[in-house]
């Protein structure tokens, strides 16, 4: 007679004692540690929300291609627009924040994907004192010359001030929007 081919798949009985005290560890850890709750930010505490999707124009390169460049190429080497001719990466994106004039958040963004062609994602948490505050955030196309509060009228900026009343516990957010662009809720 031959030994069987498959051997039993059945666990043995110290196993299944190992498993089920593995699993009613790990339960009763679950139960003990849900009992003390965990509190991201004190009760007397604000905070601000900046959070925006924006896509940038295309970055200009210094060997760009002009119009007339452009036109001499074959057409089969031709680029597919003038704009995506230039680098292929988009624009930085500069966020500045500031609380009662003073400046809190000054950073630059980098676009999304391999090639940095994708749209801008940024997201930012800031603690807010209590009290009544001046907010006042800025948002632009890192190409522009500078990101000032007079220049918000032009495409690629935008800019928000508002008076905020702060409370214990209140969150505020910032968001950019296509129709109404940067606004407060």
């Amino acid at each position: 007679m031959t030994a069987p081919v498959v051997e039993p798949r059945r666990p043995t009985l110290a196993r299944l004692v190992m498993f089920t005290a593995l699993l009613t560890a790990v339960a009763w850890g679950l139960g003990a540690f849900s009992a003390y709750p965990w509190v991201a930010s004190p009760p007397d505490a604000a905070l601000l929300r900046v959070a925006f999707k924006h896509v940038a124009p295309f970055a200009r390169a210094a060997g760009a291609l002009s119009r007339e460049d452009w036109e001499k190429l074959p057409r089969h080497m031709r680029p597919p627009s003038l704009e995506r001719a230039r680098t292929r990466t988009r624009q930085d994106t500069v966020l500045r924040v500031a609380v009662d004039g003073r400046p809190v958040l000054e950073r630059t963004y980098r676009a999304s994907g391999l090639r940095h062609d994708g749209p801008t994602f940024g997201y930012e948490e800031l603690p807010l004192p209590l009290g009544r505050r001046r907010l006042e955030v800025w948002l632009a196309d890192a190409g522009e010359a500078d990101v000032r509060e007079d220049a918000a009228d032009r495409p690629g900026r935008w800019s928000l001030r508002q008076e905020v009343e702060v409370r214990p516990g209140r969150a505020f957010l910032v968001e950019l929007s296509g129709d109404t662009g940067l606004t407060v809720r």
